[in-house]
């Protein structure tokens, strides 16, 4: 007999291939099945993910969930998940959620920081997580860019040409900066996000901050539909999964 459970985990994403389980490599996903299977006495346990976070990519809030045998009670995965997972990949909370909850499409809302680090040198305590960027940003054309972004739109403009997603449409709720002493942070909540969207939003941000394009570029880029009109893919590391949300149905 087994149930489902929705095990919350948090990580930091610079020593794996991403979260989907590759060959040869060592992932997130793959990490947490191997721990499960070593609590279920080496059966095969597989699990899914909210977001198939890309290498490099951290995450303060995934979610996933998996069939699990019924002897392990909630609080005991859960220690022995602690026990077993490396440092670099914690469980937060192991919950029995309804059979139909599924990670991924019962979620309705993600939301994703992307920090740059401002200082003039670099912070080594926070380079694993950030994005070093100590040039000059106009701030109020970054704003206004952000703004133009929120709605139901298509964003192949702004996907990786890998994307093998055909339908394009999000409905991206937020797009803003936070601004601290040392650190500037793009976020942005949306019911779904498509491969390298935000990377890709903030590489063209940052060519926007730096004065080599206005801020109508970003319309432009969503209405071509063109990703060779935006800017670069910024790098994972500065790239976070905050949260994942769910319905009133939901667990």
């Amino acid at each position: 007999m087994s149930r489902r459970v929705r095990i919350d985990l948090a990580y930091d994403g610079t020593d794996y291939r991403g979260w989907q389980v590759q060959p040869a490599a060592r992932t997130v996903q793959g990490t947490l099945e191997e721990a499960l299977s070593r609590l279920h006495g080496g059966a095969a346990v597989r699990t899914r993910g909210a977001g198939r976070t890309d290498a490099g990519v951290h995450a303060r809030g995934q979610v996933a969930d998996a069939l699990v045998g019924a002897r392990l009670d909630d609080a005991v995965l859960a220690k022995g998940l602690a026990a077993l997972l490396p440092g670099d990949l914690r469980p937060i909370s192991v919950a029995t959620v309804p059979e139909t909850f599924h990670a991924r499409l019962s979620a309705v809302a993600k939301t994703y920081r992307y920090t740059l680090d401002r200082s003039r040198w670099g912070d080594p305590f926070t380079g694993r997580f950030t994005l070093h960027h100590p040039y000059a940003m106009d701030l109020d054309a970054a704003r206004e860019a952000l703004a133009r972004l929120p709605g139901t739109r298509d964003w192949t403009g702004f996907t990786a040409a890998a994307c093998e997603v055909e339908d394009r449409v999000r409905t991206l709720s937020e797009a803003r900066l936070e601004v601290g002493p040392a650190c500037v942070a793009f976020v942005f909540r949306a019911d779904g996000f498509l491969t390298h969207m935000v990377r890709n939003l903030v590489g063209t941000i940052l060519e926007i901050a730096r004065g080599a394009a206005s801020p109508a570029l970003v319309s432009e880029v969503l209405a071509s539909r063109d990703r060779a009109r935006a800017g670069p893919t910024a790098p994972a590391r500065g790239l976070c999964l905050e949260s994942v949300e769910y319905g009133p149905t939901g667990p």
